[in-house]
C-alpha cells in the first residue's frame, strides 16, 4: 500500500507560503512556530526535496517549492473552504491586490477582469492605482509598471509591448484632407501627456523629423486625459495602441497613418513574500491575456 500523503503538512506548507513565514503561519494556524517548521520538514522528507530557500530568503519558496504551490495551493483552498463549519455562505473570497498606473488599469486591466472572474470566480481582484515607484509595504501583492526600475529590484517578467499609433477623432479633418505628408500633419494641434513625454519624440525620430518640431500645442496631465482629447477632436495624438484599441474597434478614434512605433514595455512583479497560489493563478492568467 503506498504510503498516505501528509496532507496537514501540505495544509501547512500552503499556509506559510501564503502567509511569507514560518511565524505568520504559525499564527494564523494558532500553534508554535516549531510546529510548522516540524511539518514542513515532513513535507520535505516525504518528496525528497527542500520546499523553501534555507537561510536569509527562509520564508521564499524554491523551484521545486513554487511548482507544488501553483499545482495544489488552489485546490487546497478550495477544500478547506467546503470543509468550513460555516458552509458555503461563510465562505471567505481570496483576494489578489494589485497595484498599477490609472491609464493600465481603465483602459487594459478592467475591461479584462471579468475573464479572470469567470475563471476563478473565488478570487476576488482588489486594483489600486500609483504612479512611479512602488512601495513595498504597501500591502499589494502584485505590481504592474511601464518602468521597471519604479519596481525596486523586486523579479519581474515582460508582460506588454506597448506600440503607439498617431490617431485622430473619427471626424477629424486630417482624416479627409488630401495630404498626409509632414508638413500637412505639422499644421493641425498636437495633444500631449506630461506623464509620457516621450511619445513625440519618438514618433518625429521614426519619421527622421526634429523633436523640437512636434512638441505638443495642447499638453495634458495624463494619458486619459489625452485619450479623452483626442476622442473630442480636439488635435492629434501619439497614443499606445493597447489603451485605444476599444475606440479604433468601435470608429471612434482612427490611425492618421497605419505606422506603429514600439514605445516601451510593461513589466510585472510580485511583491516579496506574496507569493500563493491565488497570486500565482492572477499572474499566470495575466500573461495568458497578454499574449492573446
Amino acid at each position: 500500500m503506498p504510503a498516505r500523503p501528509p496532507l496537514n503538512a501540505l495544509h501547512v506548507f500552503c499556509a506559510v507560503a501564503r502567509h511569507g513565514g514560518i511565524r505568520a503561519a504559525a499564527e494564523v494556524l494558532c500553534v508554535t512556530p516549531g510546529a510548522v517548521t516540524r511539518q514542513v520538514q515532513a513535507l520535505e522528507a516525504h518528496l525528497g526535496e527542500a520546499l523553501f530557500e534555507r537561510g536569509p530568503a527562509a520564508a521564499q519558496p524554491t523551484e521545486a517549492g513554487r511548482r507544488l504551490l501553483k499545482r495544489v495551493g488552489e485546490r487546497l483552498e478550495v477544500i478547506v473552504d467546503a470543509l468550513s463549519p460555516a458552509g458555503a455562505a461563510g465562505r471567505r473570497r481570496a483576494i489578489v491586490r494589485v497595484d498599477t498606473g490609472v491609464t493600465l488599469a481603465m483602459h487594459w486591466l478592467i475591461p479584462r477582469l471579468r475573464g479572470f472572474a469567470e475563471r476563478h470566480p473565488q478570487i476576488e481582484v482588489q486594483v489600486r492605482t500609483t504612479d512611479g515607484d512602488i512601495d513595498p509595504a504597501s500591502g499589494a501583492d502584485v505590481y504592474i509598471r511601464r518602468d521597471q526600475a519604479e519596481l525596486r529590484g523586486l523579479p519581474a517578467q515582460r508582460l506588454l509591448v506597448e506600440q503607439s499609433l498617431l490617431v485622430a477623432a473619427a471626424a477629424h479633418p486630417v482624416l479627409t484632407s488630401k495630404s498626409s505628408g509632414l508638413r500637412a500633419l505639422a499644421r493641425w494641434p498636437r495633444i500631449g501627456a506630461r506623464s509620457r513625454p516621450d511619445l513625440w519624440p519618438q514618433w518625429a525620430q521614426q519619421h527622421r523629423a526634429a523633436p523640437a518640431d512636434w512638441a505638443p500645442t495642447l499638453a495634458f496631465d495624463n494619458t486619459v486625459l489625452a485619450i479623452q482629447a483626442a476622442a473630442e477632436g480636439l488635435g492629434l495624438a501619439v497614443l499606445p495602441e493597447l489603451f485605444i484599441a476599444g475606440m479604433l474597434d468601435a470608429g471612434t478614434l482612427r490611425a492618421v497613418r497605419p505606422q506603429r512605433i514600439e514605445t516601451g514595455a510593461y513589466a510585472v512583479a510580485i511583491g516579496r513574500r506574496r507569493e500563493s497560489a491565488r497570486v500565482l493563478a492572477f499572474v499566470d492568467w495575466l500573461h495568458a491575456t497578454a499574449r492573446a
